[in-house]
């Protein structure tokens, strides 16, 4: 009885050692939460314009600060943040600006990508997706590559989005995340042989290779 109860013990261990392998390794992304430092839109008041501001001259940066411009005469800036320095022990990537806008169909969640540079380029590229459902902070997803194009779903309770490397092979990760959390739903990648998703992937990753292909 003793030999069965330790024989049934180390298979638990294996099996719980192996789900927690398959954890380390596993490809979700990294989450991250900042502050708005705006004065807040009312809760019944809606997004009606937004726009990115040019870089200041000389400044360094590819864009300046991203407003939103609310019904009740509201202005949110999302600002592009100060360079830090590296360090011997510490490498920075800073954000050099901010790209592609959209706005979701429910007019209160607004998402865009940050530019950060990049030691393997000559420019900045979009590594990191921001969502802002008008409330006091905005929700970062980063997964380690390009972000090849990203797009809402479900009036804005979703966002699927397309990482790929900056150079090479273009088959794509395709990730399906849930706006609020930033919890990843469902994950697909493409066929490297076709160059395009397989015939039973998920309808919405179908959905968004379309619309990344025509846009």
């Amino acid at each position: 009885m003793k030999i069965k109860k330790l024989s049934l013990l180390l298979a638990g261990m294996l099996i719980a050692a192996h789900a927690h392998a398959l954890d380390t390794n596993s490809d979700f992304p990294t989450i991250v939460r900042t502050k708005i430092h705006s004065k807040l839109p009312a809760s019944t008041a809606h997004i009606v314009r937004f726009y990115i501001d040019e870089a200041p001259s000389n400044s360094g940066y590819e864009t300046g600060n991203l407003h939103i411009i609310y019904s009740d005469k509201t202005e949110v800036i999302e600002k592009v943040p100060p360079k830090k320095e590296s360090t011997e022990n510490r490498r920075v990537e800073n954000q050099e600006g901010i790209s592609d806008p959209k706005l979701a169909d429910d007019k209160r969640t607004i998402g865009w990508t940050e530019d950060m540079h990049n030691c393997a380029t000559s420019y900045a590229v979009p590594l990191a997706i921001a969502v802002y459902q008008s409330g006091e902070t905005v929700l970062h997803i980063q997964q380690g590559q390009m972000v090849w194009f990203w797009r809402f779903l479900d009036g804005g309770k979703k966002i699927a989005a397309v990482w790929g490397p900056t150079h090479g092979r273009e088959v794509g990760d395709y990730q399906l995340y849930d706006v609020i959390t930033g919890r990843m739903l469902s994950e697909v990648f493409g066929n490297e042989k076709s160059q395009s998703l397989d015939p039973d992937a998920p309808e919405w990753a179908k959905q968004t290779e379309q619309e990344m292909n025509h846009q």
